[in-house]
């Protein structure tokens, strides 16, 4: 048997393992193209021996694909979405809420979730016209600009929000503003006072979206829903309007959510 020291060596080794092989699921996620070895040697700094070694145990596993040479993400990535998908509470609460609040709006509907500087969208229901708002789902959008981003950023404790906002470099919004750190921090603050934000322009020239937090009573903020469209469709009018509609949705998810949990 081996000795205690040994054994915690080796349960190290397992742990730092696992973390390099999330780390290269996470590196060819984000690059969204394959990648060579030597590549994803430079770019998150795992031994091009280790990467090789746990692209190997990915590939037997069918969780990345090796064609010429090159890495990427492969079938089994999808199981694992589908099954998030199917068993995740909040997405299936989130559902009926969503297709409710879309009927309402006829604007495009979407779900997002905080994971650590960024949000990714979770779950969405599309607007019936033609042109309408399309983000696909699992995409990754930072948490300072739009209105889901900023009921996000609302949510942070403020030692941590105000670590962010100071490695923010130069916030610029799609329309052309270019906002200070006070003019962002001043938003966010708006954001928790009035318990809805609203964004024109922000991320997309001629999109305008409002969101809402979804606040739980044992978790706090754990999503932040969406309604955006054309700004030729949205007006302020209609924005205001929905700023109260939205509201109503994200309490009524929450209560769906917390329900559900026993």
């Amino acid at each position: 048997m081996p000795a205690p020291a040994a054994r915690g060596a080796e349960r190290k080794n397992s742990i730092s393992s696992l973390e390099k092989a999330l780390d290269i699921l996470d590196y060819l996620e984000r690059t969204g193209s394959p990648r060579g070895v030597r590549a994803i040697e430079t770019d998150t700094g795992i031994p091009k021996a280790t990467a090789q070694r746990l692209l190997e145990v990915l590939e037997s596993r069918g969780f990345v694909r090796k064609h010429n040479g090159k890495y990427a993400l492969w079938v089994g990535t999808v199981h694992l979405a589908r099954s998030f998908r199917a068993s995740d509470g909040l997405t299936r609460n989130a559902l009926p809420v969503m297709r409710a609040l879309m009927e309402l709006s006829e604007e495009t509907c979407s779900l997002y979730v905080r994971q650590g500087l960024e949000r990714i969208l979770v779950e969405r229901v599309e607007s019936p016209h033609p042109l309408r708002f399309r983000t696909p789902i699992g995409e990754r959008l930072p948490l300072h600009i739009g209105a889901s981003g900023l009921v996000l950023c609302a949510a942070m404790p403020d030692p941590e929000l105000d670590a962010y906002i100071s490695s923010l470099e130069v916030v610029r919004l799609a329309e052309g503003t270019v906002l200070s750190p006070e003019a962002l921090l001043e938003r966010i603050r708006a954001v928790r006072r009035d318990g809805f934000a609203i964004g024109v322009g922000e991320r997309l020239e001629g999109v305008s979206s409002v969101a809402a937090p979804v606040d739980t009573r044992d978790q706090g903020i754990i999503a932040a829903i969406n309604v955006a469209g054309p700004s030729t469709r949205l007006d302020a009018q209609k924005l205001e309007r929905l700023s109260i509609e939205i509201r109503g949705a994200a309490r009524e998810l929450s209560d769906a959510y917390a329900h559900s949990q026993f």
